[in-house]
Protein backbone atom coordinates (compact mmCIF):
# COMPACT_ATOMS: atom_id res chain seq x y z
CA UNK A 1 0.00 0.00 0.00
CA UNK A 2 1.37 3.71 -1.11
CA UNK A 3 1.84 6.06 1.47
CA UNK A 4 0.03 9.21 1.11
CA UNK A 5 1.77 12.58 -0.22
CA UNK A 6 1.19 15.98 -0.90
CA UNK A 7 0.67 16.37 -4.71
CA UNK A 8 3.35 19.01 -4.97
CA UNK A 9 5.84 17.37 -2.45
CA UNK A 10 7.01 14.23 -0.18
CA UNK A 11 5.11 16.29 2.74
CA UNK A 12 2.01 14.34 4.59
CA UNK A 13 -1.28 15.73 3.24
CA UNK A 14 -3.82 17.32 5.93
CA UNK A 15 -6.34 17.78 3.43
CA UNK A 16 -8.18 17.01 0.56
CA UNK A 17 -9.24 19.81 -1.98
CA UNK A 18 -11.43 20.26 -5.04
CA UNK A 19 -9.50 22.29 -6.94
CA UNK A 20 -9.66 23.64 -10.66
CA UNK A 21 -6.54 23.26 -12.99
CA UNK A 22 -5.36 24.69 -16.03
CA UNK A 23 -2.60 25.86 -18.28
CA UNK A 24 -3.63 29.03 -19.76
CA UNK A 25 -6.96 30.08 -19.91
CA UNK A 26 -9.07 29.78 -16.45
CA UNK A 27 -12.62 29.13 -18.59
CA UNK A 28 -10.88 25.71 -19.52
CA UNK A 29 -9.83 24.09 -16.35
CA UNK A 30 -10.09 20.00 -15.05
CA UNK A 31 -12.01 19.92 -11.95
CA UNK A 32 -10.56 16.96 -9.20
CA UNK A 33 -9.61 16.63 -5.70
CA UNK A 34 -5.94 16.83 -4.58
CA UNK A 35 -4.35 15.82 -0.79
CA UNK A 36 -2.13 18.97 0.22
CA UNK A 37 0.25 19.34 3.27
CA UNK A 38 -0.10 22.48 5.28
CA UNK A 39 2.81 24.78 3.51
CA UNK A 40 1.09 24.44 -0.30
CA UNK A 41 -2.36 24.50 1.21
CA UNK A 42 -1.58 27.53 2.47
CA UNK A 43 -0.37 28.68 -0.77
CA UNK A 44 -3.40 27.60 -2.99
CA UNK A 45 -5.41 29.45 -0.94
CA UNK A 46 -3.73 32.35 -0.80
CA UNK A 47 -3.30 32.93 -4.63
CA UNK A 48 -7.29 33.09 -5.09
CA UNK A 49 -8.96 33.71 -8.30
CA UNK A 50 -5.54 33.85 -10.27
CA UNK A 51 -4.05 30.67 -9.37
CA UNK A 52 -1.18 29.45 -8.20
CA UNK A 53 1.50 28.13 -10.27
CA UNK A 54 3.11 25.30 -10.13
CA UNK A 55 5.20 23.37 -13.23
CA UNK A 56 3.29 25.30 -15.83
CA UNK A 57 0.23 24.42 -14.60
CA UNK A 58 -2.06 26.84 -12.24
CA UNK A 59 -4.17 26.02 -9.50
CA UNK A 60 -7.08 27.22 -7.66
CA UNK A 61 -9.73 26.28 -4.46
CA UNK A 62 -13.00 24.95 -5.55
CA UNK A 63 -15.11 23.83 -9.08
CA UNK A 64 -16.31 27.12 -9.38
Amino acid sequence: MALQRCEFCTAHPIQEVAVSRWVRDPDDCERLTLWFCAKHLQRVKKAGQKGFAHRGLFYKVGFW
